[in-house]
């Protein structure tokens, strides 16, 4: 059977779907690294790794999208410029979980919008 390769161009509601993630992303990943540096709970701690994991990832696979459009990569949030390591913990580990769960529906909720704007 003969392979066919299609190469199909981005729409914009692809690409807002795109930049939208990339800036949560990039912001989740800088409420987890705090977090995780002041997490008390290890199994609370490692649910936080585990999402940071995947947020990062994330980050990789948007930019790997946009590259191969050449799109511009959105300025979204940084550890470096944009948290404070040293500064107390914002939130407790029970906090953090609730945080989880909220976040984990509106990414659901995101990413089933995002499939269905073709």
């Amino acid at each position: 059977m003969e392979s066919i390769n299609h190469n199909v161009e981005l729409i914009s509601a692809e690409i807002a779907n795109l930049g939208t993630q990339y800036i949560n992303d990039t912001l989740s990943i800088c409420i987890l690294t705090h977090s995780i540096e002041k997490a008390k709970d290890e199994d609370i701690k490692e649910v936080l790794e585990f999402a940071l994991s995947i947020g990062k990832s994330h980050i990789v696979q948007i930019t790997e999208f946009l590259n191969k459009e050449n799109f511009l990569i959105p300025k979204g949030f940084s550890v470096e410029e944009d948290i404070n390591l040293n500064a107390p913990a914002l939130f407790t580990d029970t906090f953090m979980m609730v945080y989880m769960h909220v976040m984990s529906l509106l990414g659901l909720t995101g990413y089933a919008g995002a499939t269905s704007c073709r």
